[in-house]
């Protein structure tokens, strides 16, 4: 038998292994404008040797560089006194950095004066925002008015808990009487106690109970449309409405009435509750019409203007100042550049991918959807000189101001299709095309896939049935038969 025992080995291995400043720069990069804003301000705080340049162009305390030549005079000047010391060599390199660490963007609003009813309005703006109930905190008010004793309320607290944002109850009866120590029926009857909160509808288990709630709201539980509903909804869903019809034994005009009727109910009553939250976006560049041609202009007023004060570089260069402080603002100062760096690639990373997307997409911009050509990530990659996952990385969330409104940057990236004389369409303009087929049709006798497939062929455009099917499921279009209309 071997011996066994701890054994020495070596292996040789290759590992990629992202810096901080990699990470950091990465981070810069997939960042929307907003978070970006926010990542500055953090490092703003962070980091004492940054400033930002106060509205209305009012100077620092301790004055800051203004342009790269006097940083130059102020190296020349530290090398004449000792070239041969290191320390001030370091901090030579340290005074060389460029104008774009004081001021890597463009001042915003030149000339533009803040006043201070401007800071007042801004104050008062931010302080009226209010935070909007949750669809769950305003069933727990409902409740608390509902005069329900203890036991109900927590069994009821159970079932709003496990309602989701469309208005549906989405547990199990059973698992929540499990949940609550209690029987199905005893849970069954606190779920008619939460039925009967607004709005009607809510805590259903699938549609039909919530039309049905939604009806018996309206003192319609014994109406024919809550027959039709209750025993015919699976047929109606399929657009049966002949053989609807003959079971009823109505005419198909009362049928579509009680259609109508139907029609007229919410199926998401949680959404009435549910707080509106619009997503803010900010547009990382504008496309402008200038002449016969369209420009990329980056959104430089949406970022803070940096500077690098004054008073630590003087700091470094006092003979007075202690080694352990001169290390500390040298740390700073390249965590400072990194930051700028980092800031300046991205903005000309995005400002390059714009102005590929924009010469690349000319017609949309001039006629619209229907003239999107096809354009990969791979083929933007190529043209400036960057990895395809940097492209994608960079589009991630952003978004451009055009004369089309605000579109985000990976609309325009799609496949395409050759029609027979040679030209080359998006998918995009496909499905537009589609959609546009669409709402022109006869609703008594609604497109096939083959039949729109066709017309797309008649165009010039070799499309699949599937292909077509699987664009309309995109554009949230029924098929056909549930088009139809009597």
């Amino acid at each position: 038998m071997a011996n066994q025992g701890l054994v020495q080995s070596q292996q040789l291995k290759q590992e990629q292994i992202l810096a901080p400043q990699q990470i950091q720069s990465l981070e810069i990069l997939i960042a929307p404008l907003l978070e970006l804003q926010m990542k500055v301000s953090q490092e703003l705080q962070d980091n004492p040797v940054l400033e930002q340049e106060k509205p209305g162009g009012e100077e620092l305390a301790g004055d800051v560089l203004t342009d790269s030549s006097s940083a130059e005079n102020d190296v020349g000047e530290n090398r004449t006194r000792d070239d041969a010391d290191k320390s001030n060599q370091e901090i030579s390199e340290l005074l060389q950095l460029s104008d774009s660490w004081q001021n890597f963007l463009v001042p915003s609003h030149a000339g533009r004066q803040y006043t201070d009813e401007d800071d007042e309005k801004r104050h008062h703006f931010f302080e009226s925002l209010t935070e909007e109930a949750s669809l769950q905190e305003q069933l727990l008010d409902q409740l608390k008015l509902s005069g329900a004793d203890d036991k109900a309320r927590d069994l009821a607290e159970l079932i709003i808990g496990s309602i989701d944002e469309q208005g549906y109850l989405r547990s199990h009866l059973a698992d929540l009487a499990t949940a609550g120590n209690v029987t199905v029926q005893e849970m069954e009857k606190v779920l008619e106690l939460v039925h009967g909160f607004d709005p009607p509808g809510i805590a259903a288990r699938d549609l039909r109970e919530c039309l049905l709630l939604q009806l018996k709201a309206r003192g319609k539980s014994k109406s024919m449309a809550a027959e039709l509903v209750r025993s015919h909804l699976k047929e109606l869903g399929q657009n049966k409405l002949p053989q609807v019809a003959r079971k009823m034994k109505v005419s198909m005009q009362k049928l579509n009435d009680l259609i109508e009727q139907i029609r007229a109910l919410n199926p998401h009553p949680g959404l009435a509750l549910a707080p509106n939250n619009p997503i803010f976006v900010l547009p990382e560049v504008t496309v402008e019409k200038k002449d016969d041609k369209y420009a990329v202009i980056s959104k430089s007023d949406s970022f803070p203007r940096l500077r690098i004060s004054q008073f630590y570089l003087k700091l470094l260069e006092d003979p007075n100042t202690s080694e352990e402080t001169k290390s500390y603002i040298k740390g700073k100062l390249l965590q400072g550049k990194a930051l700028i760096k980092s800031l300046s690639q991205r903005q000309s990373t995005i400002k390059s991918i714009a102005e590929v997307i924009v010469d690349s997409q000319f017609d949309f911009f001039e006629k619209g959807v229907e003239s999107l050509r096809p354009l990969t990530m791979q083929q933007v990659a190529d043209k400036i000189g960057i990895h395809e996952t940097t492209v994608s990385r960079a589009i991630a969330n952003k978004y451009m101001q055009t004369p089309n409104g605000l579109i985000e940057f990976k609309y325009f990236f799609s496949s395409g299709f050759r029609a027979d004389d040679g030209e080359v369409f998006s998918n995009r303009s496909i499905m537009e095309k589609i959609k546009d087929f669409v709402s022109k049709e006869d609703t008594s006798k609604p497109l096939s896939d083959k039949q729109i497939a066709e017309m797309l062929l008649a165009d010039g455009l070799k499309v699949a049935r599937r292909t077509v099917a699987k664009y309309r499921e995109e554009l949230d279009i029924q098929p056909s038969h549930l088009r139809k209309e009597f």
